[in-house]
């Protein structure tokens, strides 16, 4: 499935210049998840949510055990930080092909992942989990760890920049001692087996399906604003999550909350609030900011492909562009009225930049009975 590894990432909804993080856990006690249940939660929210993709690869003995309703109460702060969990098999492998690091324990996926040549981090080595003869141990040994006191997203930017395809080559010739040719070897075992003559044409095997769906990342963000010029300013957003559970998270930004799913706590606390696409939007932004007197700004997209925007004035802007340049000139419109700007005085072309891209909205004035 390598040579389909852009289409994969396509269907995920990865951009070109993103990278997609996959965490790795076996089951047990020694595992990643058994170890430290709340790094997946971590390494999301030490990530800026437009330049990262975080992806599960769940061992099922997990949800065998513990059963699929508890893994998912069990993840649900994992999956509102934007970590993506699959729903089969086919998805985490098709993830696995996707990746641009992988963090792992001593779990066979890990070794899948170096024997594809990805960067990996170590976030757990319980050398004692396995024979210490074996290539599961040598790649333990030889595989960087994951610090704990020390910056995620440096570690992760690290592991991918200096990496080198042939590093753990060694390990991974151990991998099969007949690479390409399991479906040959394993059917003409199974009809030996059940002493039936086996079939004329050759083994196929087929690559992995498409994912079924793309990677929605989160949907609440902790965001900081920097100002590039009159019209122009840079975005850089992290999960929601960052602000409560980090103690390091720098002064200055400001939460703007998703409506799908917030907890309540972070509705009464948000700055700006991002609805979804519907026929009365003009409506909606007035009655959520009626219902949320804290919050300044509220925006959300239209049934026409612009979005529009409002705080608690009579005031309303229509937001023309691309994705996320839209959603993103909530935040620019929020911290520019903390400098005491007028809703009106924020009509033009801004471009706006984030995870490396230049965005352009251009910005009018739109009435109350837009739609």
């Amino acid at each position: 499935s390598a040579p389909l590894r852009a289409t994969y990432r396509q269907a995920f909804g990865v951009r070109p210049e993103q990278k997609l993080v996959v965490i790795s856990s076996t089951w047990g006690p020694d595992s990643l998840l058994g170890a430290q249940p709340d790094l997946p939660r971590r390494v999301a929210e030490a990530l800026p949510s437009d330049e990262f993709r975080v992806l599960m690869a769940l061992h099922p003995n997990i949800c065998s055990h513990h059963s699929s309703w508890q893994l998912a109460e069990y993840l649900s702060d994992c999956e509102r930080a934007g970590v993506h969990i699959p729903g089969d098999v086919d998805e985490w492998r098709a993830g696995i092909v996707a990746s641009d690091v992988t963090i792992g324990d001593q779990g066979s996926v890990t070794f899948y992942s170096a024997a594809l040549g990805n960067p990996l981090l170590m976030a757990t080595t319980p050398s004692h989990t396995v024979d210490p003869r074996s290539p599961i141990a040598q790649l333990m040994t030889a595989a960087p760890r994951l610090g704990a006191g020390d910056d995620i997203a440096d570690q992760i930017r690290r592991a991918i920049a200096e990496h080198d395809v042939t590093r753990y080559s060694a390990v991974t010739a151990l991998t099969s001692s007949e690479p390409d040719h399991s479906a040959t070897i394993v059917r003409s075992a199974m009809y030996r087996t059940l002493r039936l003559p086996e079939a004329p044409e050759p083994a196929e095997i087929s690559a992995l399906p498409l994912p079924p769906r793309p990677i929605a990342g989160s949907d609440s963000h902790l965001v900081f604003v920097e100002p590039a010029g009159d019209q122009a300013a840079t975005v850089t957003r992290f999960p929601a999550g960052r602000l409560f559970n980090n103690p390091d998270t720098p002064r200055g930004g400001h939460l703007a909350i998703g409506t799908r799913e917030p907890r309540r706590r972070w509705i009464e606390l948000a700055d700006v609030i991002i609805g979804h696409c519907g026929p009365d939007t003009d409506h909606w932004i007035s009655e959520t900011l009626s219902g949320l007197p804290g919050c300044a700004v509220a925006s959300a997209p239209t049934t026409q492909g612009h979005w529009l925007l409002g705080d608690h004035t009579e005031h309303l802007l229509r937001v023309a562009g691309t994705e996320p340049g839209c959603r993103l000139f909530a935040s620019v419109a929020y911290q520019r009225l903390r400098q005491r700007a007028d809703l009106r005085e924020l009509t033009g072309d801004w471009t706006i930049m984030c995870a490396g891209r230049k965005l352009r909205v251009e910005v009018t004035q739109a009435s109350r009975a837009a739609r």
